[in-house]
């Protein structure tokens, strides 16, 4: 543990608090880590409540549950409500902020990946309640749906993202994120950031997997819904049963879309098992680490949020080197097709996706080596330590 680094504020939301393993890290370097976890998408009956939770060296010591209201499933209700929501993450974390400020009389460092969050943190600087607010930009909301209540709210999500360009520390996920602020004038053209990538925990090497008369077993981990891009894999289902008899889906993750692909897996003939919402990351590593390709097809539409982001689907594959299909809309895609770590198909054109199991099973060992590769490349503790100037 760093002696330097003694107290931390980390809000984010649920399912992503450790995502690229940043809660781990957290936990390895302060000595008092204070995680404010909210609730965003509905995750299932293993969802927990919205809550503070606190952690001394590394151990967890207790928590709180937060307040939180239940969002209707109607889009429209759901973006009606989100001020009221909001105002309410807002009042709870600068409240149990100040509270943490007095029992532990420092908070050096306010830490966040959601605009709306980090111009919390800024009023909280402002309040001399926390010392350093860091920015980790990992998102735009480009503010384009065919929803117009979506548009408003994306729009209003943009203020705020530009408010939050004032943390003391501004760090970005890729150049695409970074170069599209400077593009509209929020950021100096001249100005330099930080890029910081999703990190990876990956194994330590391969294991023999030379018998592919087995089974093969796909496996998908994220939040369900359609921008995804699952719906390739059902609709190309019957010719990847003619190729593969014995294979397999296999699901990790809820979402707003998960009934409708429940339906579609009925009608599959590849079975299908939907795990739903899974808290335990060792249940979640004993499964993971059987499959044999993940399937990361983002859907290519200039409203999907994924175009600005990093995959974290696409790193947890390769942390247990799983080749990769998937499409050309993370910048991180490229990074894959050029390792040839996994393959990049059209997301229109349903025989690539064919094509791409063909290639990736011809020679799966190599494929495997050199996803888990690209993955040391990105271990979480050697690339995190940049956004904390360690």
């Amino acid at each position: 543990m760093n002696k330097k680094l003694k107290s931390i504020v980390y809000i984010n939301f649920r399912p992503y608090e450790n995502a690229g393993k940043i809660l781990d890290y957290l936990l390895e370097n302060f000595e008092n880590v204070f995680l404010f976890s909210f609730n965003f998408h509905k995750l299932g009956k293993n969802q927990e409540p919205s809550k503070l939770k606190i952690f001394k060296k590394g151990h967890f010591i207790k928590e709180k549950e937060l307040y939180q209201i239940n969002l209707p499933s109607p889009l429209t209700l759901t973006f009606l409500l989100l001020p009221v929501r909001s105002l309410m993450i807002m009042i709870q974390i600068i409240w149990y902020s100040i509270i943490l400020k007095k029992k532990y009389k420092k908070l050096d460092i306010y830490f966040t990946v959601n605009a709306f969050t980090a111009w919390i943190g800024n009023i909280l600087r402002s309040l001399k309640i926390v010392k350093k607010t860091i920015f980790w930009v990992w998102d735009y909301y480009p503010p384009i749906n065919t929803n117009k209540i979506v548009t408003l709210f994306r729009w209003i999500y943009w203020q705020f993202d530009k408010i939050g360009a004032s943390s003391n520390s501004l760090i970005f996920l890729n150049r695409r994120l970074e170069n599209l602020r400077k593009d509209i004038g929020i950021l100096s053209k001249r100005a330099k950031y930080p890029i910081v990538e999703i990190g990876t925990n990956p194994i330590s090497k391969v294991e023999s997997k030379e018998n592919l008369n087995r089974p093969i077993l796909f496996g998908f981990i994220g939040v369900v819904k359609k921008s995804q891009g699952l719906d390739i894999f059902f609709d190309t289902a019957r010719e990847l049963k003619s190729l593969l008899p014995n294979s397999m889906l296999e699901i990790i993750g809820s979402g707003p879309d998960e009934l409708y692909f429940k339906r579609r897996a009925k009608k599959c003939p590849i079975k299908t098992k939907f795990y739903g919402f899974l808290p335990s990351e060792n249940e979640i590593s004993r499964i993971v680490s059987k499959w044999d390709i993940g399937i990361a097809t983002y859907i290519p539409e200039e409203s999907n949020v994924s175009y600005y982001g990093d995959p974290s689907k696409i790193k947890v594959y390769l942390s247990f080197g799983i080749p990769v299909v998937t499409t050309d809309v993370y910048v991180f895609s490229k990074e894959v097709a050029k390792s040839k770590a996994g393959v990049i198909i059209d997301y229109y054109k349903k025989s690539e996706f064919i094509s791409a199991i063909s290639i990736i099973l011809s020679a799966h060992k190599q494929f495997r080596e050199r996803a888990l590769l690209l993955a040391q490349k990105y271990h979480y503790k050697k690339i995190y330590p940049k956004i904390f100037n360690i």
